[in-house]
């Protein structure tokens, strides 16, 4: 038998239903508009104080001002107050280089250079296959002009900048070595960045990954199949001092775990998205292998790191890794310069974190000599005849 209602019941349900809906729409809406008022207060506060200070400055300050390096010192200020380790403003030719360097072709002399103790500039890298790579120029060489300019004059980060240009455009290097300076006339030209390189030893593959950019996917796919061809027993990956960018990640590692979610990404406001997934391969590589790391691998070098070690079983050789378990994006400015900040954090599918760093299986110092580089390939490197040990093994 069916239960009849009165109209009055009916009406003062829906009213009930109404007051509910109305108090959580009211709520939720109250919570987003604090939000949104405490936003714009806030920024109402930043803008008030920069104007108040400016204002003052104009005009009372003795000595004249450099607009642009004001909005430079502004701008580096706020990113600076972010507390976030990968905020960073960039300077147009900064950005330029980043954005080189994630593309993996750059237009550039080919060099690699920091300031040295005296000011002046060294050559701490020559890439392969850039202008520079077969001239008189050396690692540890020091630069002290750039087109007759002094370098101590420029400051180090112009004369860094003055040396790469616009392609075909000739750079003038005064170069330091040995209590000898020379010149050297170096033609900018485009190349591609050789990030991976690969060699047999006793039967077992190596593979040194420099840097994660857009063409290291190829490279390490182009690499692997060598050795695959010369039928190697194992693999060691040495991502030593390695970091970059994430494309490309799921395209190597699908030739270790096809068909294997093994990280999302989670974002700001609580979402969370697919980030990185392999696909099917028919051509599996099964052989053991063992990732090479120390304390400088971060980035999508962690992510490599990780994935293997759960999905391939790979062996960890070296130091804990640094734990940049994070997404950093750049956002180019309409001016050409850029700013970095992190905008989410990698969540591995598996139990495991990236966050802290990744622990090594095998704990090995690299070797006592400050000057000695793992982008060196050297037998006598603890860390590789370890790794070699252990790939041996297993």
């Amino acid at each position: 038998m069916k239960k009849k209602y009165s109209i009055g019941v009916i009406i003062s349900v829906a009213a009930i239903a109404c007051a509910i809906t109305y108090v959580i729409t009211t709520t939720v809406a109250t919570n987003m508009f604090n939000k949104l008022i405490g936003g714009v207060t806030q920024r109402e506060e930043i803008y008030s104080k920069i104007q108040e200070i400016d204002s003052y400055v104009r005009n009372s300050a003795y000595y004249d001002i450099d607009e642009q390096y004001l909005i430079n010192g502004i701008v580096n200020g706020y990113v600076g107050g972010l507390k976030d380790p990968a905020a960073a403003y960039l300077s147009e030719a900064q950005a330029n280089k980043k954005r080189q360097t994630e593309a993996g072709t750059m237009i550039s002399a080919g060099l690699e250079l920091s300031r040295e103790e005296s000011g002046y500039l060294i050559v701490d890298k020559i890439y392969t296959n850039s202008p520079a790579e077969g001239l008189d120029i050396k690692i540890g060489d020091i630069i002290t002009e750039v087109d007759g300019n002094n370098v101590l004059e420029m400051g180090a980060e112009a004369a860094i900048n003055a040396v790469d240009g616009d392609e075909n455009t000739n750079v003038r290097l005064s170069v330091q070595r040995s209590g000898e300076t020379k010149t050297v006339t170096i033609t900018r030209k485009s190349f591609t960045v050789k990030s991976v390189t690969s060699a047999i030893v006793s039967g077992y593959g190596y593979i040194r990954i420099e840097a994660f950019n857009r063409q290291t996917d190829k490279q390490f796919l182009s690499e692997l199949q060598k050795l695959q061809a010369n039928g190697v027993l194992g693999y060691v990956f040495d991502l030593r001092s390695c970091s970059g960018i994430y494309d490309g990640l799921a395209n190597m590692l699908t030739k270790f775990a096809p068909n294997q979610l093994m990280a999302n990404a989670r974002y700001k406001d609580g979402s969370v998205a697919k980030f990185l997934e392999t696909t099917a391969e028919s051509e599996q590589v099964t052989q053991p292998s063992v990732v090479l790391v120390n304390e400088n691998t971060s980035g999508a070098a962690e992510l490599f790191t990780l994935c293997m070690k759960e999905y391939a079983s790979s062996k960890i050789v070296g130091k804990q890794t640094a734990g940049k378990g994070t997404v950093a994006e750049t956002k180019n400015l309409s001016d050409g310069t850029a700013i970095v900040i992190t905008t989410a954090e990698i969540i591995p599918a598996s139990s495991a974190q990236i966050g802290g760093g990744i622990k090594a299986d095998f704990s090995v110092d690299l070797t006592g000599d400050p000057d000695f580089s793992p982008q060196d390939f050297n037998t006598e490197d603890p860390q590789l005849k370890k790794a070699f040990e252990v790939v041996e093994g297993m």
